[in-house]
């Protein structure tokens, strides 16, 4: 490690009480020296805020009053001191390398961006499947969720950059993805003027996936809402994969409008139904777990996917923002502001 590096990990956090301590555990057990820890908060209320608070240096905590992620990253970089930024997630407990070889992929590669796979770990039946499908080739495309190797991507789970480049790129969009898809977007700017994405697998990290329906149903549903917004701004999606779930929802849409027996108005839940089972049943053999939880889950993820992405270009037509913007929260810090356009991140000369 060139020793002109300084290293600022930033966490954002939002009632995390459940899960802050294991995840700041992790932070402060990192085998590479870390110039401080910012625990960039939205206004928590469950006593996330104290429990921060109690721990000492390097642990900072830093008042968010956008609340979202994407404002809680630009308050954090700009309250930051670091060479290189490093983002974890409060849901996600690190490998003690976790950190040394990010950087390590960072500076061997050139890299713009460094980072691993997401490696989901449930801790309920339902989470377990999550876990299996999510981190399937077969069940999520996404390279970044399976890499192997080391690979270039177009995404990483979190991830490490140089300070120079979030400056460059003025940070993340906090005013079209306030709450969701702040991450993917900054990696489609990098990879859209050229810059490279690299994801390898020796930076490991465990994260919680969502452990019920409802919360899975929320998450994948934030998703087709954040790839709305990539067409709101980029007139363009990032990938062609949300093309799939959006068009199941408008097949099965005309389908049931225009089929004239039921048997053709049902026709694509139901192949879509059954295509889910034999994922299930390929998925469960290989991650031994509950084959109709493993087809549930695949089910609410295309679907909840495919009716975010639709609620956000209608909300788009209509002239409203397809993520609607965090209201900041009143309390006062020296990082007043609430998303990118109000953080405004200084550029390099």
């Amino acid at each position: 490690m060139d020793d002109r590096l300084t290293i600022s990990i930033i966490i954002p956090t939002f009632n995390e009480i459940a899960h802050i301590d294991a995840c700041l555990a992790s932070a402060l057990a990192q085998t590479a020296p870390l110039l401080e820890v910012l625990v960039v908060d939205g206004g928590s209320t469950d006593g996330t805020r104290e429990r921060v608070a109690s721990h000492g240096s390097p642990v900072r905590l830093v008042h968010n009053p956008g609340r979202g992620p994407a404002s809680a990253l630009n308050v954090g970089i700009a309250a930051s001191k670091g060479s290189v930024i490093c983002r974890m997630d409060a849901h996600t407990v690190f490998d003690p390398s976790y950190v040394a070889e990010s950087l390590r992929v960072l500076l061997e590669e050139d890299a713009d961006v460094a980072g691993g796979p997401m490696h989901p770990v449930g801790t309920t039946t339902f989470g377990r499947a999550v876990a299996a499908v999510t981190s399937s080739a077969i069940g999520m495309p996404g390279r970044f969720h399976y890499a192997q190797t080391r690979i270039e991507t177009d995404h990483v789970y979190l991830g490490m950059w140089k300070r120079s480049t979030l400056l460059e790129l003025g940070g993340f969009d906090a005013e079209h993805f306030p709450f969701v898809g702040e991450d993917f977007e900054l990696s489609y700017r990098i990879t859209h003027k050229g810059g490279r994405v690299i994801c390898d697998p020796a930076v490991r990290s465990d994260y919680t996936p969502r452990q019920t329906p409802v919360a899975l149903w929320r998450q994948y549903k934030s998703y087709g809402l954040a790839k709305a917004s990539s067409l709101e701004k980029h007139r363009t999606l990032p990938t062609w994969r949300p093309l799939a779930p959006a068009a199941l929802v408008a097949f099965t849409i005309i389908g049931l409008f225009a089929g004239r027996t039921w048997r053709r108005r049902a026709a694509v839940p139901v192949i879509h139904a059954l295509g889910c089972g034999v994922i299930g049943q390929w998925v469960s053999r290989q991650e031994s777990c509950d084959p109709l939880r493993a087809a549930l889950v695949q089910e609410i993820c295309h679907w909840s996917y495919g009716l975010g992405l639709w609620r956000g270009i209608a909300r788009i037509v209509r002239g409203r923002p397809a993520q609607t913007p965090f209201v900041a929260s009143p309390e006062k810090s020296e990082h007043e502001g609430n998303m990118a356009r109000v953080v405004e991140l200084p550029r390099p000369a």
